[in-house]
């Protein structure tokens, strides 16, 4: 079970270096939570600025490459933050799946990373370790979201976990079937108030209400801090 959290959390990364300026800047990805068979959490750290990241799943040991894409992330102010994938049906079952991460406005080379199809979340350990192997040992309390209701092209209800208090949020909703996202439609405003555990309901654009998947953005108004994740447009549950 130690080794199985281990892998979990190792980074199986490619070690990028970034300008401007001459600081090196180290990016990485890795395992936050799986539900088995539909989704993966990552946290992605200290990535690009205003790049465009397409994210692929493909079998074990491909290194996710000529995968299926599974959604598209457009950095914005760049740095770190968690974003939610659906696990595509194709690989439903598998015992572990390969996910990649391509920049598509830059030569840097891919992220890479795998995850076991298990529903877990991480634990981290300091007593774990493996030697060639670096370790990212998360700190509960990440801001992030959950669907609770959904009606098809209608609206969305979310509960959030982990929010800071006393802060605003702008709620976006983009096309997620796009090959870019550059038209993210602000669609409700969000005081955290105390903070913590808060459920909002927000409605689906007249302009996305057909749109196979939807890509939802909570946007900290002072400083930029977002957590994303991203939908099928069906009725839930």
């Amino acid at each position: 079970m130690k080794k199985r959290t281990a892998v979990l959390l190792a980074l199986a990364v490619v070690v990028a270096v970034f300008t401007p300026a001459s600081a090196t800047q180290r990016s990485s990805t890795a395992v936050w939570s799986v539900i088995r068979n539909e989704s993966v959490t990552m946290r992605l750290e200290g990535f690009p600025a205003n790049d465009t990241i397409y994210v692929r799943m493909n079998y074990r040991d491909t290194l996710g490459v000529n995968g299926v894409l599974v959604s598209k992330l457009t950095t914005n102010s760049g740095g770190t933050f968690l974003a939610k994938f659906p696990i595509p049906d194709k690989f439903k079952d598998e015992e572990v799946i390969s996910i990649r991460f391509e920049s598509q406005t830059t030569s840097i080379p891919a992220w890479y990373n795998y995850f076991f199809n298990d529903t877990a979340t991480t634990t981290p350990s300091s007593g774990d370790s493996d030697d060639g192997v670096t370790y990212n040992n998360l700190v509960p309390g990440f801001p992030t979201f959950t669907l609770t209701n959904m009606k098809r092209g209608a609206h969305i209800s979310v509960v959030t976990k982990y929010f800071p208090a006393g802060d605003r949020f702008a709620i976006l909703l983009e096309d997620g079937t796009k090959e870019i996202y550059n038209n993210w439609i602000e669609v409700a405003g969000v005081e955290s108030a105390e903070g913590g555990t808060f459920s909002v309901t927000f409605d689906i654009p007249s302009s996305l209400q057909y749109k196979e998947k939807l890509a939802v953005m909570f946007y900290r108004i002072k400083d930029g801090f977002r957590t994303y994740d991203l939908y099928l447009n069906q009725d839930y549950p």
